[in-house]
């Protein structure tokens, strides 16, 4: 591994539980968070990935790999499971010291530890739990709706969080961790969705370099009708498939044929808002 990075908001709600006295949360967790880690490396390493940084988050981190997992939607799921199975696996393990611990440490180890796996679950982006999920979504719909579903659902489990914290505190019994994970859910599903369109881009450039490597690969055509935009194939794309797009014109006569490599090349050169037939007629024209 050749970064490794912690982020702000990891060291801030890291502070804050020291500072309210949460000494023992506070080491139970940081065990959790390296025990989750290091369940989602062995089984990057074990599949065949290499690590090459990992972000650190309070509640988890992200790998970055040297492969795409987004279009490998069984790797992406075994790599993301692996983390909570850590978690339960020591948590199971830790139970048969509980008895022996001085102070409770090892209790709270493993509330830590159970904690940390239910919340990496949950069907939302960027936890394990919403990767699995848009996994097996992909495999019936785009990339695109499957990742809008599970932002969708990323905001209602930080909603329900919110108000859970909400009636935690109400009761006498502030829990500042539901407050920062209900936080991270709702930033990283704005985030994730202001940026919706980038994994496409990631999409189309992984199956550039997969084409390179095995010369043929199964394609699905595309019929795009009169004024589709070239964002709009986007949307359509499933990781699974390669695509050819055979746009129409306004008497649904064929009017040509784009690649994805084509695709690619107009979104990238700043022509995503223009329509399939302009970037057609522009590729036939460049081609005479």
């Amino acid at each position: 591994m050749k970064r490794f990075k912690i982020s702000v908001f990891f060291v801030v709600f890291f502070a804050a539980l020291l500072a309210l006295g949460q000494i023992k949360e506070t080491i139970s967790l940081l065990l959790a968070l390296i025990v989750h880690e290091a369940g989602h490396i062995a089984a990057a390493k074990a599949l065949g990935c290499k690590v090459e940084k990992l972000s650190i988050q309070p509640l988890g981190g992200y790998l970055y790999l040297d492969q795409l997992l987004e279009v490998q939607p069984g790797v992406e799921s075994r790599i993301a499971l692996a983390g909570p199975a850590a978690n339960l696996l020591t948590a199971a393990a830790a139970m048969a010291l509980a008895p022996y611990s001085p102070q409770g440490y090892v209790s709270a180890f493993i509330r830590a530890s159970l904690t940390l796996m239910a919340f990496n679950l949950l069907p939302a982006l960027p936890l394990d739990g919403g990767r699995v999920l848009r996994g097996r979504l992909t495999g019936w719909i785009s990339y695109y709706r499957a990742t809008k579903i599970v932002l969708a659902c990323g905001f209602g489990c930080g909603l329900l969080l919110i108000m859970l914290a909400i009636c935690r505190l109400a009761q006498g019994q502030p829990n500042p961790s539901i407050f920062a994970a209900a936080g991270f859910l709702l930033y990283n599903a704005w985030v994730e969705r202001k940026q919706l369109l980038v994994p496409l881009l990631r999409y189309v450039l992984s199956r550039q370099q997969s084409l390179r490597k095995h010369k043929l690969m199964a394609a699905d055509t595309l019929v795009a009708a009169p004024g589709a935009k070239v964002n709009e194939v986007l949307k359509h794309i499933r990781p699974q498939k390669y695509y050819q797009i055979s746009v129409l014109d306004e008497k649904y006569a064929l009017a040509g044929t784009l690649t994805e490599h084509q695709l690619l090349k107009l979104i990238l050169a700043g022509t995503g808002q223009s329509s399939l037939q302009e970037a057609v007629k522009g590729l036939g024209e460049r081609m005479d």
